[in-house]
């Protein structure tokens, strides 16, 4: 009887809740799973060169990548034009202006490919790859650079891309 009152004993201590274990304290952070430093803003390397807006205000073309600018009247768009090889991204950056719509357009370049590194209501940061042919030899250069693009706050005023580090 004993063994049995041992067993029963025994079989509803099995049913009940497990105790709670006090929570382990939060390890350290350590290089391994500290989350990775935010990237440095892009800083200026070079004199800004100004764009106005280009007579024809938006492209006829076939358009490759859009990219809405957050809290900000414009988006940056490329449409597929020269020689894939070499470039062949035209890049814009177009401003709309209600109720206009998208009024003003100012070509950034031909480029390879381009992303968005940073973004603001005043600045974008473009990561650009763009190559060309080296004199002399024929080769073929690439390389890749950063561009701020400093968005203008009125119609009047040009639009400044900037090299950056």
């Amino acid at each position: 009887m004993r063994t049995a009152i041992l067993a029963a004993a025994l079989a509803l201590a099995a049913c009940q809740p497990a105790a709670e274990e006090p929570a382990k304290p939060a390890e350290p952070a350590t290089a391994e799973t500290a989350p990775p430093p935010a990237p440095e803003p892009a800083r200026p390397s070079g004199p800004p060169k100004s764009i106005e807006a280009e007579d024809d205000q938006m492209p006829e073309a076939w358009v490759t990548d859009v990219h809405l600018v957050k809290d900000a009247d414009f988006k940056i768009f490329s449409t597929a034009g020269g020689d894939p090889a070499i470039n062949g991204l035209y890049t814009y950056l177009a401003a709309y202006t209600p109720p206009d719509g998208w009024t003003r357009v100012y070509m950034l370049g031909d480029f390879n490919s381009w992303d968005v590194l940073e973004e603001s209501a005043t600045r974008v940061v473009l990561k650009i790859s763009r190559s060309w042919i080296e004199e002399g030899t024929g080769d073929i250069k690439t390389a890749e650079e950063k561009l701020i693009i400093d968005l203008p706050a009125t119609p009047e005023t040009p639009v400044q891309v900037t090299p950056a580090t």
